[in-house]
């Protein structure tokens, strides 16, 4: 399985949001993927557009995101359901209930996924990092897997944090002008 990651890969003009960029790249990703993503890029409408791609997704979920439980996996994961914001009430409530009964609801809904939640200690005070997947079946994907992949995504963009505030030193702007021109200075 190949990894792709929505990370600063892609570079653009300053005025383009990594959520819009990211969304460009979304045609290049195939079924054989795990496309990885930061808390900062869910929203329902991004989720589902990516999980149209046919590739595995194991995003990070972003703390203010309901998951409700609906069934607890024999390796301490979760299946929840992703339902769109926009639905409420009697109609939320009906796809939960489809979910929890095991029926996969219209995606344009709804979509099932598995909860991995996980402690770094080394954080000051910990960190409950919890992660969505559509990668439902322990047995295709250990919670340790992919929790691992989550961690090597996270440790690409320390080092493009890195490259981009301390190793170019103090005030070096980029004299380029164009994405092409970026890639080559950088």
């Amino acid at each position: 399985m190949r990894i792709a990651r929505f990370i600063d890969a892609e570079v653009g003009p300053w005025n383009r949001s990594e959520k819009t960029m990211a969304a460009t790249l979304l045609p290049s990703i195939s079924n054989d993927w795990l496309l990885l993503a930061d808390r900062g890029f869910y929203s329902f409408a991004a989720f589902s557009a990516a999980a149209q791609t046919g590739a595995a997704l194991c995003w990070r979920a972003p703390t203010q995101l309901s998951l409700p439980v609906l069934k607890v996996l024999s390796d301490g994961t979760y299946l929840s359901a992703l339902v769109d914001p926009r639905l409420r009430g009697r109609k939320r409530e009906e796809l939960l209930q489809e979910a929890r009964n095991g029926a996969k609801p219209d995606p344009a809904a709804a979509h099932v996924v598995r909860v991995i939640e996980y402690d770094v200690p080394d954080r000051d005070g910990g960190e409950l990092v919890c992660l969505i997947t559509t990668v439902t079946e322990p047995e295709s994907a250990t919670a340790a897997e992919l929790a691992s992949a989550y961690h090597q995504r996270w440790e690409e963009e320390a080092a493009n944090g890195q490259l981009k505030t301390v190793l170019r030193g103090p005030g070096k702007v980029l004299r380029s002008k164009s994405p092409d021109l970026v890639h080559q200075e950088i």
